[in-house]
């Protein structure tokens, strides 16, 4: 049976640890495994709630349209509730601006709002949703970056950062990723499988690896791809657990024989 592969994990709590952006940064909540908080806090992610907050902010960069001031900066505001609340959504941009927008009885998630600041600077915006109240800092000037991603000097306004770029290669495909904005890599499966973890022999974690046709070693899962679902036949013939992702569609399938 297809299902798309979960962005959150199955059980709340425990096993994963929900991280917040860091204070006044773009970003949404992130659920990663306790060994990678450390390298996640460094970066200025805090931990979140659990359960969340009755009443959660994110916000996210928007593109610019064409009629907009030059200079200006617009962002997306994610509200996140716990519970469905069908009500007038009250927001105060910091700007000076605020407006109400309503919540469609049908829709059982909160509008995503657009807004536009016409010069950047450091705000605080406030929503008002039935009886909860949230405040979310949005930085559009001093969003702190990492010691180890960011060395530069503000001069006359400007800054200048130094990122290492890091460029796709080795089996990921996509456009270099210098630190400016987000992008996505995609990883180039083999039509015929052959991709899989395996014990890195010196730690003993799990690598991404060749699995040799012979089976030299213990057995891997293999990832097979196509443009469309999986065929009846494929080769090698896959095993139980091993995965298919069909590249029209984005979906993944985990194969039973």
């Amino acid at each position: 049976m297809p299902y798309p592969l979960s962005q959150q994990p199955s059980t709340v709590g425990g096993q994963r640890v929900r991280l917040l952006p860091p204070v006044g940064c773009p970003g949404v909540e992130q659920w990663v495994l306790p060994m990678e908080f450390g390298r996640w806090a460094e970066l200025g992610y805090r931990k979140g709630p659990i359960p969340a907050d009755d009443l959660e902010l994110f916000w996210l960069p928007a593109d610019s349209r064409w009629n907009e001031p030059i200079g200006s900066a617009a962002i997306e505001l994610l509200i996140n509730p716990r519970q469905t609340i069908p009500s007038p959504i009250s927001v105060t941009w910091g700007d000076g601006s605020s407006n109400v927008v309503p919540w469609p009885a049908v829709s059982r998630q909160a509008p995503r709002l657009r807004h536009v600041y016409t010069q950047r600077a450091d705000v605080t915006v406030q929503v008002q949703l039935g009886m909860g109240i949230a405040t979310l800092p949005v930085a559009l000037l001093s969003c702190p970056m990492p010691p180890q991603q960011f060395s530069g000097h503000r001069n006359g306004g400007s800054t200048t950062a130094r990122v290492q770029p890091l460029i796709p290669g080795a089996g990921l495909s996509g456009e270099p990723y210098d630190g400016r904005h987000a992008v996505v890599w995609r990883l180039r499966l083999h039509p015929n499988g052959g991709l899989g973890f395996l014990p890195d022999p010196s730690s003993g974690e799990p690598a991404l690896a060749v699995v040799q046709e012979s089976g030299v070693g213990s057995r891997a899962t293999r990832w097979f791809s196509g443009d469309g679902p999986p065929p009846s036949t494929l080769q090698p013939p896959p095993a139980v657990g091993d995965f298919y992702l069909d590249r029209l569609t984005g979906q993944v399938y985990e194969l039973s024989a």
